[in-house]
């Protein structure tokens, strides 16, 4: 499986250090989480230095994981019989269908998709909810709405 794997861009780096970090202070590992979040920073100052992605780019990122990378790494926590990955697999894939949904909306309205309303991020799996309050509980991965949090607009 050697040629299924690829380098990962500083963006990608940079949340995965990020998540590495919010794990390890739930489980009050302080030492490795403090580490996790340099690393983070480090590949989010990269990322910064690095041109906007434009919208095509975007989408062209999402289908590829939707026609090919899941059902890669599905493959891969299948034959390890990571019942952990496989959730967390599921939860990604339809997160990624949701964005997915909304850059093609986003594309078609602009900004009057955003007028007078907020923009949700769930926490722990990314499910992305625009509207005026968030969901009571993600439809995702089922977390109380207090995971949900909004995206100030200059993010957005």
């Amino acid at each position: 499986m050697e040629d299924a794997m690829r380098e990962l861009s500083a963006q990608e780096l940079g949340a995965l250090c990020s998540n590495l970090q919010k794990a390890c202070s739930k489980q009050l590992k302080s030492e490795e989480a403090a580490l996790f979040g340099r690393l983070a920073a480090f590949y989010d100052k990269k990322q910064a230095d690095l041109s906007i992605s434009s919208y095509q780019m975007l989408l062209d990122r999402i289908n590829e994981d939707l026609s090919q990378a899941y059902a890669q790494a599905n493959e891969q926590a299948s034959n390890a019989a990571d019942r952990g990955a496989l959730r967390a697999l599921v939860w990604g894939e339809k997160v990624s269908k949701l964005l997915k949904s909304l850059l093609v909306r986003y594309e078609k309205q602009k900004q009057g998709l955003l007028e007078n309303t907020s923009v949700w991020v769930c926490e722990i799996c990314g499910f992305v909810y625009v509207g005026e309050r968030p969901p009571e509980i993600c439809p995702i991965c089922k977390v109380p709405g207090f995971k949900i949090h909004a995206v100030q607009k200059e993010a957005v």
